[in-house]
């Protein structure tokens, strides 16, 4: 066996050093970020209100467009807000659940 060929099956130490450092400045580029300030109470009640708000307004004008075309005048709208409370709820506990998540983590 040549040096040749054993120089290339055995990387320098300052080849592995420089691929070491090429690793981690990749690392910390898709490293999350540690630095978030904790939500204020303020904000969590905004977003849970949305959250709620906006299932129950997309149940509700489903269930409008539904008694447009189909003609069942207040059932549509009955059966959209009842799907939309229970969508807005599953989005509030699942919120909740991903807020509690986070601050689990810390």
């Amino acid at each position: 066996m040549s040096r040749k060929d054993e120089s290339q099956r055995d990387p320098s130490i300052s080849d592995l050093d420089s691929l070491q450092q090429r690793i981690e400045a990749r690392r910390e580029k898709y490293r999350p970020k540690q630095d978030k300030a904790p939500a204020s109470a303020w904000s969590l009640g905004m977003r849970y209100g949305s959250e709620f708000f906006g299932g129950v307004l997309v149940g509700g004008a489903l269930g409008l467009v539904l008694d447009y075309f189909a003609g069942i005048s207040p059932w549509g709208l009955m059966a959209g807000t009842m799907f939309g409370f229970a969508a807005g709820t599953l989005n509030v506990v699942r919120a909740a659940r991903e807020i509690g998540s986070e601050s689990q983590d810390e």
